[in-house]
């Protein structure tokens, strides 16, 4: 399909167009976004389209998700940071019939440009259609799961189903996984804490209250470990030290700090992408959300969303009040398995839409 069209018309009303559609038979390339959050949230897509394909459906992404995409079970390719035109043309062209991409950015575009596919999918803007690539909508008011919808719409695909997604890791991950939560803690229960945030210091619940969650649980009788990522190994020692928790080495590889947070008993994390990665792997997580609206990026897996309160500046819930939503999801009285975006009042105020919207997926 050549010159692009204006839009894909609004995913909820393509829905209806989809519910005759099972299968596809194309060989399918999805380009996935560069932060960690934004790679989750456009799983339930991967997996409805790699499901109704019957050729071979692919995902590229940056280089350290390769890995943990592959232990999903998912096909996955590398690609090189800054990649674009020159680079899709030499390392894609030929070998894709439908090509999407999850992501907004010029680069992006030029890189489904690059493939030469019979029908290339992105979105709206930035030069999207003077590429010739075929538009979808993005409807930015709903959550980010469905940014893909009116791609899949085009390429006759079914729209993904809005349970909960949990993925399963390959088994010899979660054996691994298993092992490594033995070695970490004493106690029957082991609950992760990820208090970083790479992309936004905003989004981040206080260390000190961190700190004081850790201790809570630890006093309680269970082991708190303190999982951040590659960089962040401050925000770690300075939560973990007056806690009493363990700190996770930042050198495991993601496929194994996933395999960990799909083994412990509960997690804690701000709007970031450990805490999406642990929702997903199917461990029950309280996700804290501060200035960043739950409508759009809550976790896609069982999760409880407790939003500080729009107030300036914003007011976290106490240490106890999260410590009790914990105790409570290890004792199997919580509701960890709300679909996605269900929200637990902490004290009210409308959030304000996150800023930064306009701009996800570079």
């Amino acid at each position: 399909m050549g010159a692009g069209v204006g839009g894909g018309g609004d995913a909820r009303a393509a829905a209806s167009v989809n519910t005759h559609v099972t299968q596809l038979a194309t060989r399918l390339l999805v380009d996935l976004p560069n932060w960690l959050g934004d790679v989750i949230h456009a799983l339930p897509a991967l997996d409805t389209l790699r499901t109704a394909n019957r050729g071979p459906t692919v995902a590229l992404a940056p280089d350290r998700y390769v890995p943990l995409l592959q232990a999903m079970g998912f096909a996955a390719e590398s690609r090189p940071r800054r990649a674009a035109f020159a680079w899709s043309r030499a390392h894609l062209a030929g070998r894709f019939d439908t090509v999407m991409t999850a992501r907004h950015s010029t680069r992006a575009k030029l890189l489904v440009a690059g493939t030469s596919a019979a029908l290339r999918l992105a979105s709206r803007g930035r030069g999207a259609a003077a590429l010739g690539l075929t538009t979808f909508r993005v409807d930015r008011s709903r959550h980010q799961r469905h940014d893909l919808d009116g791609a899949l719409t085009r390429a006759g695909a079914p729209l993904p189903p809005v349970d909960p997604l949990a993925r399963d890791l390959l088994p010899a991950l979660v054996r691994g996984g298993r092992l490594r939560r033995a070695l970490i803690g004493p106690a029957p229960q082991l609950v992760a804490l990820a208090p970083a945030s790479r992309a936004m210091a905003a989004k981040r619940y206080p260390e000190a209250c961190y700190a004081a969650l850790a201790r809570g649980l630890v006093n309680a009788g269970v082991s708190v470990a303190i999982v951040v990522g590659p960089g962040e190994e401050a925000i770690g020692r300075r939560v973990a030290a007056p806690g009493g928790a363990v700190l996770v080495p930042t050198a495991w590889p993601l496929e194994e700090v996933a395999a960990l947070l799909a083994a412990c008993d509960a997690t804690v994390g701000n709007d970031s992408g450990l805490a999406h990665l642990a929702a997903v792997v199917g461990c029950p997580t309280v996700a804290l959300f501060g200035p960043t609206d739950p409508a759009r990026t809550a976790p896609v897996g069982p999760a409880v969303v407790v939003p500080a309160t729009a107030h300036s500046p914003l007011t976290w819930p106490a240490p106890t009040r999260v410590a009790e939503l914990v105790l409570g999801l290890l004792s199997g009285q919580g509701c960890a398995h709300r679909a996605p975006g269900a929200i637990m009042s902490a004290g009210g105020g409308r959030l304000a839409q996150l800023a930064e919207q306009g701009t996800l997926n570079p």
